[in-house]
């Protein structure tokens, strides 16, 4: 557990409510029309906010990284790529109102459409796996931090003194 993992243990819980916001209305201020789109953002960055913050959850009952007041490797390389994604959603996302221009920050910036569509298409398979990975990570640190000290890995065997 290092420098980079207590940045995580911080970060992430702030990164549930500025990821959203980011990919909402940041991407308004980068030039990218906004439409449709942000309604939709803003009615469904609730549930977004509480599937991202499901993971400091599960890491607030890892014992060992509580006590180190870090986190842990695999945990942080699954959120920084879960964060990146959310960047790269920020950027590629097309939006429009009823009527052109449509675009995303990419499009306004001089990219073709299929560069876009393709950036976002990752974006969208990297904000996935970032998730389950990280959330496989915390769950997995958790069960290893409250089984370790036990023994659990060698039998137990019955003491036969009291008999």
């Amino acid at each position: 557990m290092r420098l980079s993992g207590r940045f995580v243990r911080v970060f992430h819980w702030f990164a549930p409510v500025v990821m959203p916001f980011l990919v909402i209305f940041v991407r308004g201020a980068l030039g990218a029309p906004m439409g449709w789109m942000a309604a939709l953002g803003m009615l469904v960055s609730p549930l977004v906010v509480l599937l991202l913050l499901v993971l400091p959850i599960v890491v607030v009952f890892d014992r060992d990284a509580k006590a180190a007041r870090s986190t842990r490797r695999g945990y942080d390389v699954a959120s920084a790529a879960l964060w990146i994604g959310c960047l790269l959603m920020m950027l590629s996302l097309e939006d429009g109102g009823d009527s052109p221009p449509f675009g995303s920050v990419l499009t306004i910036w001089g990219a073709p459409d299929a560069v876009a569509a393709i950036v976002f298409a990752l974006s969208l398979l990297l904000i996935v796996l970032g998730w389950l990975t990280a959330l496989i990570y915390a769950i997995m640190g958790v069960v290893v931090s409250r089984t370790e000290g036990r023994g659990l890995a060698a039998p137990v065997v019955p003491s036969s003194e009291g008999r």
